[in-house]
């Protein structure tokens, strides 16, 4: 009897516990019940096979069983050509989801435009939520003007790509990972050449290297960090230029293209973690490149910078707007730093994680080396090497336009013969004008 009894008062304090736990997630949440998430369908990566249901349908499981008065719910069928618009229309008619995904692409018009919700109150005044988590590189995707507006759920890094059998064939070993412009400008100097002895060159150095990503890798960016003014006058950038030419100059007036490339008439071209992963596999790597063998290193590393490459990322953000501010940020926080939902990226994306400890496990390692033939493994330390030193393009309001025409500027530059001191101070002049409106 007195077991019995025993028993029954525990069953009693077992319901009473429950009860009052309930009455705090409800006192937590009030009768905000029904936690609306903005999500698309396919791939903002350009290449096939993602699909994010699956992440969202387990964080979803995971955090109703924790908060089982919360309902989380999502609009299927939205393609990721078609999300930004989406969500443009949502907002502009105030029914936006209380969380949303935010494309790269999105982010400065959304953060600028006041749709994103100011993180930073949210994230000082948690002390279960540590930004260590991440790599800096990525965490600093989510910020605008020193704020932070996102949490970055899956990243991007750009690689280089090689053909190791165009390589092998001249008797050129495939550069290590600190390898340097030097380096790369040796190569494709030797490389470029008329294999077959038919007057026409039919071998290149590589394709698709731009002005930004030697840019990057030599230590500077385009514009400082809060746009007020360019870099464009300091000698790192013009060094990146002057690189950028002498490398175009050893296709001899070729016009390079992806074309050749897939043919494996190409040594280097810089991709993205995601192509790495697309297409590796198979049957992917039999679609798309199955004529030669290649692998990803690092980018060169200029003289006065490192082997750092651009990064894009695809972040989790919470409308402005939302009366669900602490159900939102918990759920946000649950995308991006719960190492079970984070492992997902790597079985349903074709990105990576934004965790280390993900990123460095060996159960990532085995995942992503299962369907990669002969020696094509992926070194996780370069994985994790390269997101450590991405690039994420400093954000503020007058960004894309900056871009965009300095981009036009020096893509004419590069073609054309010139005195580049003069041509940096001219466009210096003209892309200040627009950093300053």
């Amino acid at each position: 009897m007195g077991d019995i009894k025993l028993k029954k008062g525990t069953g009693i304090l077992f319901v009473m516990a429950v009860l009052f736990i309930s009455s705090l997630l409800y006192l937590h949440y009030g009768d905000q019940n029904t936690l609306r998430v903005g999500i698309f369908y396919g791939s903002n990566w350009e290449v096939p096979g993602t699909v994010h249901y699956e992440i969202l349908d387990q964080a979803i499981k995971k955090f109703e069983s924790k908060y089982p008065n919360v309902k989380v719910e999502y609009e299927k069928g939205i393609l990721s050509n078609d999300y930004s618009e989406w969500l443009s229309e949502q907002i502009l008619k105030g029914t936006e989801p209380d969380v949303y995904l935010v494309l790269d692409e999105d982010f400065n018009t959304l953060a600028s435009l006041g749709a994103l919700k100011n993180l930073d109150m949210l994230v000082g005044g948690d002390k279960e939520f540590d930004s260590n988590v991440f790599y800096s590189s990525v965490y600093k995707a989510g910020q605008y003007e020193g704020s932070q507006y996102a949490l970055p759920m899956e990243c991007n890094p750009t690689l280089m790509f090689v053909n190791k059998t165009l390589l092998q064939k001249e008797g050129i070993k495939v550069p290590d990972n600190d390898w340097t412009w030097d380096d790369f400008y040796d190569i494709c100097k030797t490389i470029v050449k008329d294999s077959d002895g038919d007057g026409q060159m039919d071998q290149f150095g590589c394709y698709d290297y731009t002005w930004l990503q030697a840019v990057y890798s030599n230590g500077i960016t385009p514009f400082n960090q809060s746009g007020t003014f360019s870099n464009f006058l300091d000698e790192k950038f013009s060094q990146s230029l002057e690189f950028v030419k002498r490398l175009e100059a050893t296709n001899r007036n070729y016009q390079v293209t992806s074309n050749d490339f897939d043919l494996g008439k190409v040594a280097f071209r810089p991709f993205t973690f995601s192509d790495y992963r697309t297409y590796m596999p198979y049957p992917w790597r039999i679609k798309k490149y199955s004529g030669f063998e290649w692998t990803c290193i690092r980018m060169p590393a200029g003289p006065s910078g490192d082997n750092r490459s651009e990064m894009s990322a695809l972040m989790a953000g919470m409308s402005s707007r939302t009366e669900k501010k602490q159900c939102a940020w918990d759920f946000v926080k649950l995308l991006t730093t719960d190492t079970d939902i984070q492992k997902l990226v790597y079985e349903d994306t074709s990105a990576a994680s934004v965790l280390k400890s993900v990123n460095t496990s060996q159960d990532t390692m085995n995942l992503l080396n299962k369907d990669t033939p002969g020696d094509s493994i992926i070194d996780m330390s370069l994985l994790d090497t390269a997101i450590d030193a991405g690039v994420i393009p400093n954000r503020f309001e007058q960004y894309e336009e900056a871009y965009e025409k300095t981009d036009s500027l020096i893509k004419s530059y590069v073609d054309e013969e010139g005195d580049s001191s003069t041509f940096l101070f001219q466009m210096k002049n003209q892309i200040d004008k627009i950093l300053k409106k």
